[in-house]
């Protein structure tokens, strides 16, 4: 009786165990859609770790033309954020071309008109449904887990509106001279509000209307832009935990403190907290505290008083805080964040939402 190393075919030299193994992910789509390239498997990564179809409901019509599927729509302004395509034309047309992105997507008759795409993107965006898918898959994969550094920056959201007028300033009270007296109390600031009120009551206070933003470049001269601006925390290896945008107007402070909870309502541990002199305040420290964390922020000089140095183990860990300036970057070259065709702050949001949630996917299946 020949052993398995003595017989001269090639297929029963390979040991039971290889042949007992499960097809992998790719086998099993080439066998349905057929050969996959390398950006049609990107696409079906990203789709299999996100599954936004999970959280889209199809609405149900018990009378006259039923209408379509959003889920497949859906997965298909994800892969439009994975692929980079420019709009929803192009979109739609590399989708009536390419069949295998047709089924990757979910389409199994045809594809629908671009009005349909137009309203299901408005549904997507009014009910925050990508902030919801979001918050799922950091909660899936990092809400046992410890995180070392959360670096926290944000950066400016160029559109092509006209920024919204400014609101008039109601005139104030005429205030008594001298001191107050005892009992009366002093209206609180947006940030000591927001140590005691949760995350998501705080974000809803902060402007979101398009605005004239202006920032200091590092040659140190004004650049100004209309727009939004993006506010992130990215973890260790550029996992995006949390997102929001912004009027450009808002300062960065402004909004440290409820993105500092919303990512700890996702993630098990996380210990430092890494952002930069524009973030300095007393506030900051005491609300990171009060996290059980440690915020790193280089102070800011107050003349005549210079600033105050970190100390060479600080300095190491800040070191970390590239990464949010690496995932911006990525967002903007790579995912749609500098090619914004939609207006209004809702499906500004949802736009760069597709492009949060596409990095947040590739980090997994690089880092896992």
């Amino acid at each position: 009786m020949k052993t398995y190393l003595e017989t001269t075919e090639p297929c029963t030299n390979i040991a039971p165990y290889w042949r007992d193994l499960p097809r992998s992910l790719f086998g099993y789509l080439e066998d349905v859609v057929g050969e996959l390239t390398s950006a049609h498997q990107r696409v079906a990564m990203v789709l299999e770790i996100i599954r936004v179809e999970a959280f889209v409901l199809d609405h149900r019509c018990w009378c006259g033309r039923p209408p379509a599927s959003r889920k497949p729509i859906a997965r298909a302004f994800i892969a439009k954020s994975v692929l980079n395509i420019p709009t929803t034309k192009d979109l739609i047309e590399r989708l009536r071309s390419d069949p295998r992105l047709r089924r990757l997507c979910g389409f199994v008759w045809k594809v629908e008109s671009e009005a349909t795409f137009s309203r299901v993107f408005q549904e997507l965006a009014n009910s925050r449904i990508l902030d919801k898918v979001h918050e799922a898959v950091v909660q899936s994969h990092y809400s046992d887990s410890v995180v070392q550094h959360v670096s926290r920056d944000s950066t400016a959201i160029k559109v092509r509106e006209e920024p919204a007028p400014k609101p008039k300033k109601t005139p104030r009270e005429k205030q008594k001279c001298g001191r107050k007296n005892k009992g009366e109390s002093r209206e609180l600031t947006r940030q000591e509000r927001q140590l005691t009120q949760v995350w998501s009551e705080a974000l809803a206070e902060l402007p979101t209307a398009c605005a004239i933003g202006v920032k200091l470049n590092s040659k140190g001269r004004s650049e100004y832009w209309i727009g939004y601006k993006g506010h992130a925390d990215v973890a260790d290896g550029g996992v995006p935990l949390s997102f929001w945008t912004t009027s450009a107007t808002l300062h960065d402070s402004q909004a440290a403190i409820p993105m500092m909870k919303m990512t700890a309502s996702r993630v098990g541990t996380i210990f430092y907290q890494l952002m930069d002199k524009a973030y300095f305040g007393e506030l900051v420290f005491k609300a990171a505290k009060a996290l059980g964390q440690v915020a790193i922020i280089p102070s800011k000089a107050n003349p005549p008083h210079p600033a105050i140095p970190l100390d060479k183990a600080q300095l190491k860990r800040f070191e970390n805080r590239t990464t949010a300036e690496r995932f911006f970057s990525d967002l903007k070259e790579n995912h749609g964040g500098d090619n914004i065709r939609v207006t209004g702050p809702e499906k500004v949001h949802a736009h760069l939402m597709c492009g949060v949630l596409t990095i947040f996917a590739q980090a997994q299946y690089r880092i896992r």
